[in-house]
């Protein structure tokens, strides 16, 4: 796409009306993907049991929280108790047996079948060995398997277990996990959980016309962005959302509990604290997520929720590949229906999007 083919296609994409954080066009597609979700979810998370969700995202990654909020959404609407929630420091294989029995055991989305970020595969490992009799349910997540060797590790993941099922959040993900996973794997094609969220609020007025949200992990694209732009990226600790950050510590009191032995006959009482606690701090993620955009009036993101997250404000994004194509395969899946998200293969192709935009906004 060249410069004045990328101006022209932000031209085509009508700005909302101003009076309602997501047009009712866009309502529509939302709604569609929530469908989507809550019938793959209804499909496969058994309900009359407490399920165990797994990997809370202890950190100050927004899209992470948004995914949690999400789950917790579903699991709340369809009544199904939090027995068990831990994240990858303090999770414990007969804890969670203790807690939930044979019910079914969530593990969070997001990149959580590659190497890139080993914890995620390791806890599904321990898991499957030690619970064969639990339906195992990974939602929606990117494969991104790097090479034969990822690949061949990727299908050891559950080893023999008989009941798991895999969502895959882009028709792309689905084919490398139904490639990697023996049959006995179940693979589901679901839209990412972070679509499943309500319209989120626009609170302040634009300080930046175009903010650019630049990831520096190891799936960023090596493209720097222009000058003249506001560039950020998530903070890395979670302390640097203070008031989510609270809410964890006061989660470790009784995470230090449970592990103790006393913890053993307090299960019971420990872990509904624990999973409100772990939904507010994501809450307060979500909230700190909408009060950084809120100073933009475009974003430009090569992060995925990013671009989520400001679809549900109504508010026109650009979104870049990341290095592995995640973004791109969730765009062609679903997110290029939505009227405020567009596509830039570069960084120039972007910037040119972004001033088109910002210039038919409301000032």
């Amino acid at each position: 796409m060249d410069r004045a083919n990328a101006t022209q296609a932000a031209e085509t994409k009508t700005p909302p009306r101003g009076d309602e954080p997501v047009s009712s066009r866009d309502e529509e597609v939302f709604a569609t993907f929530r469908s989507q979700i809550d019938a793959a979810l209804d499909a496969h998370i058994p309900r009359g049991r407490p399920a165990a969700l797994l990997q809370f995202p202890y950190d100050a990654n927004v899209g992470n929280h948004m995914m949690w909020v999400a789950t917790t959404d579903y699991l709340r609407a369809r009544q199904i108790p939090v027995g068990y929630v831990a994240h990858g420091s303090n999770f414990d294989v007969a804890a969670l047996r203790r807690a939930i029995g044979r019910g079914p055991i969530l593990f969070l989305g997001g990149v959580t079948i590659s190497r890139l970020w080993p914890r995620h595969g390791e806890v599904k490992r321990l898991v499957a060995e030690a619970l064969p009799d639990n339906p195992l349910i990974s939602l929606p997540a990117t494969s991104l398997l790097v090479d034969d060797a990822d690949r061949q590790q990727a299908g050891a993941l559950f080893g023999r277990h008989a009941n798991v099922t895999v969502m895959a959040r882009d028709p792309e993900s689905g084919a490398q996990a139904r490639a990697a996973f023996p049959s006995s794997v179940n693979v589901v094609t679901v839209p990412d959980l972070a679509l499943r969220l309500a319209a989120q609020p626009r609170r302040a007025t634009a300080t930046f016309d175009i903010m650019w949200l630049r990831r520096g992990d190891t799936e960023a694209k090596a493209a720097d962005p222009p000058s003249g732009v506001h560039v950020f990226d998530w903070p890395e600790p979670v302390k640097a959302i203070s008031s989510s950050y609270v809410l964890l510590r006061a989660s470790g009191l009784f995470s230090r509990l449970r592990s103790s032995r006393p913890g053993d006959a307090a299960a019971g009482l420990v872990n509904p604290p624990m999973a409100w606690l772990y939904r507010r701090a994501s809450l307060e993620a979500l909230r700190y997520g909408n009060t950084t955009l809120d100073r933009g009036t475009v974003l430009v993101t090569d992060r995925m929720h990013p671009h989520v997250l400001a679809a549900l404000r109504g508010q026109h994004v650009v979104l870049l590949p990341d290095r592995f194509g995640k973004n791109r395969a969730v765009y062609d899946f679903g997110t290029h229906r939505l009227n405020t998200v567009h596509w830039a293969d570069t960084p120039a192709q972007a910037l040119d999007i972004a001033r088109t935009l910002a210039a038919q906004q409301p000032h």
